[in-house]
């Protein structure tokens, strides 16, 4: 679900120079159109992932996963810029809710151990799902033109929604802090299905006040108020260099007198680089604390794009930084992914991530946009590259601080712990 939601959010990065050229789009218009996908995130983090809290984190998926399969088949019949802008609104919308609510429910599935190395591995997911987005873009943009890599996402999303219906579980902590309808018989059917005995009853759940003051009060209270400022800040430097460079590497390889095809090239590498930091975050987080891991991310997130800077006038040199650009970047977003999580108890989790993702979707939409500017008054592609470091070492700042001051406390009135109400699930079978 996280290759398909980077499929349907990134897509426009590739097929975006096509469209700039038929419809003869400025700079700054077409950094509106890159952002429009991730405002989009924003206001699907911001109000429709809290409702996972309280309908399900697998109906809010599933519901999105339809209305981001509306948004593109509507992307692909779009007759003019403003209407291409609403589409991306609506994808975007879809995507950040899950954004937030997929991260969480992986978090719940794990174990303590490996928790922090199946919510990295997830967000592998983007990557792969750009590479496919500029796979399928140099394969159909020459033949079919840029709507049939709309219709192709699509498709593949209406695809996965049938998919997810039929097997996606709901949280099994969800379960058991709301209480729906036939909360145990959906709860002992997620346990046989993983070859462990049903129950009688559900383990005990904090009280809806425990939860609506973990979710409210304590995040914004004393220390800890410092401490979600702090994955905040870094939460929103991560978005401000990710999404600048995977949104704008194509076109700005192009302005440095590239091919199309080598700029697709140029957003293809990113994307694998942008795997492959991810993967190797995965597996260092179990032996590095995720928030110091972060931190050197960051670092090296920012000295990548400076040297990829300097290398723009050299092909083969661009397209080999590009993927420690793609590394690094896509490093930093896994990484503060891995540590939101599980400061936060089952009640509040989803309320807790979405809030984080669409705070820091001020950077995702901002990035694009002050790109498209800075192009538009001429600043080479070079500047804007060194530009955007900046934030990386802001990025790296936060986190060393975020390491010193520790996870969020919980209140007393709170009973979620750290493995969450599987563990007590375990405990009762």
């Amino acid at each position: 679900m996280n290759l398909i939601d980077g499929f349907d959010l990134l897509v426009t990065s590739f097929v975006g120079p096509t469209i700039t050229r038929e419809w003869h789009l400025s700079p700054s218009a077409v950094g509106v159109l890159l952002s429009g996908g991730l405002a989009g995130m924003a206001f699907g983090a911001l109000f429709l992932a809290p409702l996972a809290d309280r309908f399900g984190r697998r109906r809010l998926t599933v519901g999105c996963l339809a209305l981001a399969s509306l948004g593109m088949l509507a992307a692909s019949v779009s007759q003019d810029f403003s209407q291409l802008l609403v589409c991306r609104l609506v994808t975007g919308a879809a995507v950040g809710a899950m954004a937030a609510s997929l991260p969480v429910l992986t978090s719940e599935y794990a174990n303590t151990r490996r928790r922090g190395l199946v919510v990295a591995l997830i967000t592998t997911g983007y990557g792969l799902g750009s590479v496919i987005a500029g796979v399928a873009s140099s394969i159909l943009l020459g033949s079919f033109g840029w709507r049939s890599v709309f219709v192709l996402g699509c498709v593949a999303t209406a695809i996965l929604f049938v998919v997810g219906l039929r097997f996606l579980p709901e949280s099994m902590d969800y379960l058991v802090a709301r209480r729906p309808r036939e909360a145990l018989a959906r709860f002992n059917r997620i346990l046989v299905s993983m070859g462990r005995p049903a129950v009688e009853e559900l383990p005990a759940a904090a009280s809806a006040s425990a939860s609506r003051k973990v979710a409210l009060e304590s995040l914004f209270r004393g220390s800890n108020a410092v401490r979600t400022v702090l994955v905040w800040v870094a939460f929103t430097a991560a978005q401000l260099m990710f999404y600048f460079a995977s949104s704008w590497t194509p076109s700005l390889l192009l302005q440095a007198g590239m091919s199309n095809q080598q700029g697709i090239s140029g957003g293809l590498l990113f994307s694998l680089g942008g795997v492959t930091g991810a993967v190797l975050l995965a597996l260092l987080v179990s032996r590095v604390r995720a928030s110091r891991l972060t931190a050197a991310y960051f670092a090296m997130g920012a000295l990548a794009l400076i040297l990829f800077s300097v290398s723009l006038g050299t092909l083969a040199s661009a397209l080999v930084v590009a993927v420690l650009v793609g590394l690094f970047l896509n490093g930093t977003v896994s990484g503060i992914t891995v540590i939101v999580p599980t400061t936060y108890p089952a009640e509040a989790r989803a309320t807790a991530l979405g809030l984080a993702v669409a705070v820091s979707r001020l950077g995702a939409v901002l990035a694009p946009l002050l790109a498209g500017v800075l192009l538009e008054a001429g600043w080479a592609p070079g500047s804007m590259f060194r530009i955007f470091a900046i934030p990386g070492v802001i990025g790296a700042l936060a986190t060393i601080l975020l390491a010193r001051f520790g996870r969020v406390s919980r209140d007393a009135g709170s009973s979620a712990a750290e493995p969450g109400v599987v563990k007590s699930a375990a405990a009762e079978a």
